[in-house]
């Protein structure tokens, strides 16, 4: 039998296909693809206008020089963190990185014992972090933040209200800590200083703790270390406990236990109660770990295959400044070279 489409039924399919972008506006912004501009300047000015209480004059003359990048986008879409952990790991847990961070450490000995006993964050997580954005504060990335977080806010679109919120939050920061948004560089994501910041946390966690009237993330080591510890302990970081530990190759879990670790980070027991769940399994987890951490359990791929590891809710805490397990788990490695009976994760 051949199908017929009268006249009715083609007004009826005109009229719902012309219906669909209005009853479901998403469509078209998870359609449109990476590297084209989909929303224009004179959009974004009113835009940034609205959600921040700036003068639609005041935003279009801040970002009225941004460039529109395709690489930053590229850049985007090809993060180190997405990699397998046993290619992640070897860019940090090397030789150098542990005779910096310790020269780094006795240098500034006196800046971290002050930051640690005021913050109760733990000095070697703090270098751990320096570490990795900007090996100790000498490469704050040479990306013009303006260009990126202009170009990730019209040509991003499944994140492009967050940058937008970033680009708001820099154009405010430039006027309020008298940053020159022009000159301003950092990374591809629009990061930058000594602990690479997104706007928003430099706007809610950044201190001035040297004490001279602002907020230095590039040049004053009190306003950088205290900056992180500021964050960390607003977010929870529990002083002097241990973060993370690999499970031998060979371990098994209950079932419950084995979709928890496939899965993302978000259920957390306390390890007396993991250990009841599976006494054989966790009955040698040794000192630091105490019965009352709190603790849960994830897979990664390392150089021996899939592995598990225990980790301490002070590893969820580290994935607030980077939401991945590779970043947290190097962050504790590299700890461990400079204080391993407390970090250790062997």
């Amino acid at each position: 039998m051949l199908f017929c489409i009268t006249p009715s039924l083609r007004k009826f399919v005109y009229i719902t296909l012309c219906l669909i972008p209005l009853l479901c506006p998403w469509t078209l912004q998870a359609a449109a693809p990476d590297g084209r501009q989909y929303v224009s300047r004179a959009e974004l000015v009113n835009l940034l206008a609205a959600e921040t209480g700036l003068s639609v004059k005041t935003v279009r003359a801040a970002i009225k020089d941004a460039t529109f990048r395709p690489d930053i986008i590229a850049s985007m879409n090809t993060q180190w963190e997405a990699q397998p952990y046993a290619k992640y790991r070897p860019l940090f847990i090397k030789q150098s990185m542990s005779d910096r961070g310790k020269a780094f450490l006795a240098e500034n000995r006196a800046t971290f014992t002050a930051v640690e006993q005021k913050y109760q964050v733990d000095s070697a997580i703090i270098a751990g972090i320096l570490g990795i954005e900007t090996r100790f504060g000498g490469a704050h990335g040479n990306k013009p933040i303006l260009d990126s977080l202009y170009t990730l806010s019209t040509g991003f679109p499944r994140r492009a209200d967050f940058f937008r919120q970033q680009l708001g939050a820099i154009i405010q920061i430039s006027r309020q800590d008298k940053l020159n948004l022009n000159e301003l560089k950092g990374s591809y994501a629009g990061a930058f200083g000594s602990i690479q910041f997104i706007p928003t946390s430099f706007r809610d966690f950044a201190v001035d703790e040297d004490g001279d009237g602002v907020r230095d993330v590039f040049h004053s080591q009190a306003d950088i270390t205290g900056s992180i510890a500021n964050y960390f302990n607003k977010h929870g970081w529990q002083h002097g406990r241990p973060v993370a530990r690999w499970l031998p190759i060979n371990t098994t879990l209950n079932a419950k236990w084995k979709k928890i670790a496939a899965g993302k980070l978000e259920h957390w027991e306390t390890l007396a109660d993991l250990r009841k769940a599976m006494p054989k399994t966790f009955r040698k987890v040794p000192l630091p770990w105490l019965e009352n951490d709190k603790v849960s359990i994830i897979e990664m791929e390392t150089d021996k295959g899939k592995q598990l590891a225990l980790v301490h809710y002070n590893f969820r805490v580290i994935m607030r400044y980077n939401p991945s397990f590779n970043y947290a788990m190097a962050v504790t490695e590299i700890a461990a070279l400079w204080e391993n009976e407390k970090f250790a994760v062997e």
